[in-house]
């Protein structure tokens, strides 16, 4: 029995750090759903088998360092928290885009606490981290398979590799950059130092193509942090301490060398390195500051406990800044991992969280500097370890965290209290007789970890898969018992497979070739399914949002005006839910209200070019010409003005036609390849009385489109002699 639990305990261990290469396209969110879930069933199989692993043998049994009881302290806090916040469902169990939350944190605390249990010799550690590493190769070489458009046809894209998003894939390379480190600082052996620095430039130079350059000011602090922490406490190494002074100067010669060469060709041809070369930390930092002053505010409304895991929605619509009406509408991070436990757990839960680090921080640096205990690492190992929690720290100030990098701070947690922690004499000292273990520990075990496998993963894989289903049917009804079967499952991602079931209701409504009867199932399963989510979620804006363009998009105008003014209450600074309300209204033919909406949209913000074109539009088409004109007065609005067909068509109803012909003018630039855009204006520039001008842009258009040349000839011949232009002409 003991082997055979050894074989789950460790086999399921060094299953981890494959998991980046999983990706499962059946399901839903293929990169996100298929990794969490794994690493679920995993660790609930690991964490079973370990108790009783535990109970069999001594040597297996959980010893105390501060970082165990600090972890368990946030578990403790966030339970609180998440019970109390604005909406605990997706709280406590996410979503399929994300699936982080309770549920995550918890197998990410089994996993810690096993791994550092389990792993007790350097031998272990030294095969768990470079299995780590020699998959994280393998994710290495597809992103630069990836980079050349030998793998996906993604040559020149930011390099995500097996993990979706490159965001995820750069803070992979940063832990494995800085496992690299440890093994260069402990290794002996010269030949084993050079292979891996080959590898570490490979896994920094992939990093680079991510274009993340939260990871990259990472790696750099982190280095800078690692050889500071060695020139200021590494007295053993004499000669190390003074490289080390030298080599924060190098490092401060590289970083402004890499500044002073971003212009060149080698670096902007490629964009991803561009993106990191191109850092304007004040520029870059303005729409990250308004959202982190916007979290400010949410905080000091929840202070204690904060609105609860993945529940920042709430307080970006609440507060949402109309500056940020070109950005993502519907954050539900706040990209700040300071802030981010802020709004999750209050003042309560950010000091969870960090007790961590800081526990982690007691045994590299507090401890062995500062009190002069015994430490189990060297010098340059704590040096490193320093190094990378620092680098970890600086990426997550403007990301956040995912499964990826849970696992890998999870894993150097549990390296750190592996190689700090001190048996407990009471759980050391503790028997249990092998018939209680086989007869009473072990048919408890496995009921409960049965039910707990199947409680927390059965429905979310089965739904993930029936998405997938519904979006590949060929049928509006395959499409609907797909979208059926997968909400009967009753999983955490109802909110997501309602919305895909919305959209696919919306794109049935304006398809002329499917039957009535099709359309009104489909239709009427999304209405009941959606208002069934606004009376789960009253209080989110996103979904009151969403049903208002439902009910556009079938044409229900009175339920898309309540739900578009219900979502414009909840999040009353965010011009594009009053830009909903005008649309609404244009729709219905109603151009006062829609002209209210979009004045006052306007007014929100500006700078908002989509909201300024549809408004000239609209005022244009009302007969208010001269104060439509001047909302476009600016070339780069009247840009945007030109390419928009409802402008188009109000100047065209307005008769404004010497502007029509500047609007056609502007389509011309922007695609001279159109010849309609040639023969539109050379109409215009005809009833305008301009012959010349006319039949200048129809010989331009001849020579730009030669498809066009005879038509064009036809029209030019047809003005020179008098007669209507499309006469006779094909």
């Amino acid at each position: 029995m003991k082997d055979m639990l050894q074989a789950l305990v460790f086999g399921g261990l060094f299953l981890i750090p494959f998991l980046p290469l999983y990706v499962e396209n059946d399901f839903f969110f293929p990169f996100i759903t298929g990794k969490n879930f794994a690493f679920r069933i995993i660790i609930e199989i690991v964490f079973a088998s370990w108790i009783l692993l535990a109970l069999t043998d001594v040597k297996y049994r959980p010893k105390f360092s501060w970082i165990l009881p600090t972890f368990a302290s946030l578990l403790i806090v966030m339970a609180a928290a998440n019970a109390l916040g604005e909406y605990p469902l997706k709280s406590f169990w996410s979503n399929f885009e994300r699936m982080d939350g309770y549920v995550t944190l918890v197998h990410v605390f089994l996993y810690t606490l096993v791994l550092g249990s389990v792993l007790t010799t350097e031998k272990l550690w030294s095969y768990f981290l470079h299995t780590s590493l020699a998959v994280a190769l393998i994710v290495a070489l597809y992103g630069l398979g990836q980079h050349s458009g030998a793998l996906d046809g993604t040559a020149g894209r930011r390099v995500d590799s097996r993990l979706g998003n490159a965001a995820y894939m750069a803070v992979y390379m940063l832990f494995h950059i800085f496992f690299l480190g440890y093994f260069i600082v402990r290794s002996k052996v010269n030949i084993h130092k050079i292979l891996y620095g080959i590898v570490a430039i490979i896994f920094m130079y992939t990093l680079l193509l991510t274009g993340t350059r939260g990871a990259f000011l990472g790696v750099v602090g982190g280095t800078g942090a690692a050889v500071l922490y060695v020139a200021l406490f590494g007295r053993a190494y004499p000669q190390l301490q003074k490289l080390a002074v030298g080599g924060l100067i190098a490092l401060a010669i590289l970083s402004l060398s890499f500044m002073a060469v971003r212009d060149s060709d080698v670096i902007q041809g490629t964009p991803s390195i561009a993106r990191i070369a191109n850092i304007d930390l004040q520029k870059d930092l303005v729409v990250r500051g308004t959202i982190w002053g916007m979290a400010w505010e949410g905080v000091k409304e929840r202070p204690l406990l904060g609105w609860g895991q993945g529940n920042f929605n709430y307080v970006f619509n609440e507060q949402y800044d109309p500056f940020l009406y070109n950005q993502e509408q519907w954050f539900d991070r706040v990209h700040n991992i300071f802030f981010d436990w802020l709004i999750a757990g209050g003042i309560l839960g950010f000091l969870a969280y960090f007790s961590i680090m800081a526990a982690a921080l007691y045994y590299l640096l507090i401890a062995p500097v500062f009190l002069r205990k015994e430490s189990q690492f060297t010098v340059l190992e704590r040096a490193v370890l320093t190094g990378l929690l620092v680098g970890y720290l600086l990426h997550n100030l403007v990301v956040f965290d995912n499964i990826i990098s849970y696992i890998f701070y999870g894993t150097v947690l549990a390296l750190i209290h592996a190689r700090s922690a001190k048996p407990i004499p009471a759980v050391s000292n503790y028997t249990m007789g092998k018939a209680m273990i086989t007869q009473f520990a072990t048919p408890i075990v496995i009921l409960a970890v049965g039910f707990g496998m199947y409680f927390t993963n059965v429905s979310g894989i089965k739904a993930a898969g029936s998405v997938i289903d519904a979006l590949v049917a060929d049928s509006v009804q395959g499409r609907l018992e797909a979208y059926h079967t997968s909400l009967e499952h009753g999983s955490f991602a109802n909110q997501e497979i309602v919305e895909q079931l919305a959209q696919q209701a919306m794109n049935v409504a304006r398809n002329q070739n499917i039957p009535p009867a099709d359309k009104q199932s489909i239709i009427q399963r999304a209405e009941l399914e959606l208002l069934q989510l606004a009376e789960q979620k009253p209080g989110d804006a996103r979904v009151h949002n969403f049903i208002s363009s439902f009910y556009r998009a079938i044409g229900a105008i009175p339920q898309a005006r309540e739900h578009g003014a219900r979502a414009a209450e909840l999040s009353p600074g965010k011009p594009s839910l009053v830009l909903e309300q005008a649309i609404v209204e244009l729709e219905a033919q109603d151009t006062d209200a829609a002209l209210g909406f979009l004045k006052k949209s306007f007014l929100l913000e500006e700078k908002n070019t989509q909201v300024r074109v549809l408004y000239a539009a609209v005022l244009i088409r009302t007969g208010e010409i001269e104060a439509g004109k001047e909302l476009i007065s600016e070339q780069i609005y009247f840009t945007q003005f030109a390419a928009h067909d409802y402008a188009l068509s109000s100047v065209q109803a307005a008769g404004e036609m010497e502007l029509l012909g500047d609007m056609f003018e502007v389509r011309i630039q922007q695609d001279p390849t159109n010849p309609q855009s040639y023969a539109s204006l050379a109409f215009i520039k005809y009833q305008l009385g301009d012959l010349e001008g006319s039949t200048a842009a129809l010989n331009e258009a001849a020579e730009a489109v030669p498809s066009f040349a005879p038509t064009a000839s036809c029209y030019v011949a047809n003005i020179e002699a008098g007669n209507s232009p499309e006469l006779g002409c094909q």
